[in-house]
């Protein structure tokens, strides 16, 4: 995979596995892009919820 990539362009259960994995097992750009994702979504708690509602989306989908 490319040294960088974004979260948004993943389905809800690609952000939820990456954003349960130990970082210390992630290469270094996706804790770059998971950081990132948390900075700017508000931080785990916001993230949680964004993904409850992707699974919801994506059943309609």
């Amino acid at each position: 995979m490319e040294d960088s990539f974004c979260f948004d362009d993943l389905a809800a259960h690609e952000i939820d596995w990456l954003l349960r994995a130990d970082e210390a097992d992630l290469p270094e750009h996706y804790s770059r892009a998971r950081q990132n994702f948390l900075w700017r979504i508000g931080g785990p708690e916001n993230a949680q919820l964004a993904i409850q509602f992707l699974n919801q989306i994506e059943v309609f989908a």
